[in-house]
């Protein structure tokens, strides 16, 4: 006999959601890559549109995400609710100089080329760090 596999009553509520909203949505495809004067990463995101995309640093963190527009009561309202659709958190590597990261889409492949440019400064330096006892 085989074995049913119990799933919870809120997780098939989200997926339910999920696919329903806009018609679904497919998952992103992150690659990173180092090169010569930093490391590259492209996103490919099926289904959104490059306006839509928006890229913020927080700390050592960068966050790819767009706005889902929410269903409204009134389709005349001009303000509309949207929620926020996490694509994808990349952590930025130590060695980045995170004020010169950019950001660009590419119209033909159809993706987001994102460049995290090295911290020159950051390879020349060196110091000793002294160790307080308590």
């Amino acid at each position: 006999m085989g074995h049913k596999i119990k799933i919870p009553k809120e997780m098939l509520m989200h997926i339910d959601f999920n696919n329903t909203i806009n018609g679904g949505y497919s998952e992103a495809a992150v690659h990173q890559k180092r090169e010569e004067n930093g490391y590259e990463v492209t996103v490919s995101i099926p289904g959104i549109e490059a306006d839509d995309l928006q890229l913020e640093i927080v700390g050592g963190k960068m966050s790819l995400f767009h706005l889902l527009p929410i269903f409204s009561h009134n389709e005349d309202q001009e303000e509309q609710w949207k929620t926020i659709r996490f694509i994808s958190t990349i952590l930025i590597p130590g060695d980045v100089d995170q004020d010169h990261i950019s950001a660009r889409y590419d119209d033909d492949a159809r993706r987001l080329i994102i460049n995290l440019p090295f911290n020159q400064q950051q390879d020349d330096s060196r110091r000793k760090v002294e160790i307080e006892r308590w």
